[in-house]
């Protein structure tokens, strides 16, 4: 319950300014067009144009199932909110570095919202043929990369949160 209290303080305080909403927006529409740039890079390197863009992340949206739409629009709002956070700190204490959300982002890039999809990526690691003996036939990444997201929202909400006080010499 203390965590639920953290992270809402936390919210109230990131969101208050309007910039904080851009920066979590056009970071979650990063994070989500992502998917397709990456997936079809070859293509975009030898043909790219602004329309071929747009149609490879409209090809995304329409080709996955409604659940792993909303798995990845989760991800990605999630993954903007670890950088509207890590932002606002690194705002707030310039000497503090907010790389706790790269971990989380970065598995959440690698386990995108479609099993089919993560196919690509995740043969490079030699790990696609995994995916056919897991239950839940590889949403079980997208599974995990929600609770690291969610982890590291807690553990920058409690940054934010927290006060310290200068120290006098």
């Amino acid at each position: 319950m203390r965590y639920i209290q953290t992270m809402r303080q936390a919210l109230k305080e990131v969101y208050s300014q309007k910039s904080y909403y851009i920066i979590t927006i056009l970071s979650a529409i990063f994070l989500m067009s992502f998917n397709a740039i990456f997936r079809n890079y070859e293509l975009l390197w030898a043909n790219f144009s602004a329309k071929l863009l747009g149609l490879l992340v409209y090809g995304l949206i329409a080709s996955f199932t409604h659940e792993a739409l909303i798995l990845l629009i989760l991800i990605s709002l999630l993954g903007g909110m670890v950088i509207s956070f890590s932002v606002f700190l690194l705002r707030r204490q310039l000497a503090m570095q907010a790389s706790v959300g790269a971990p989380s982002i970065l598995i959440a890039i690698l386990a995108p919202a479609c099993p089919s999809c993560a196919l690509g990526l995740l043969g490079l690691l030699g790990i696609s043929g995994v995916l056919a003996f897991l239950p839940l036939k590889g949403f079980e990444l997208s599974i995990l990369g929600i609770i690291l997201l969610l982890i590291s929202i807690s553990y920058l909400s409690v940054k934010i949160v927290s006060t310290t006080c200068e120290v006098q010499s």
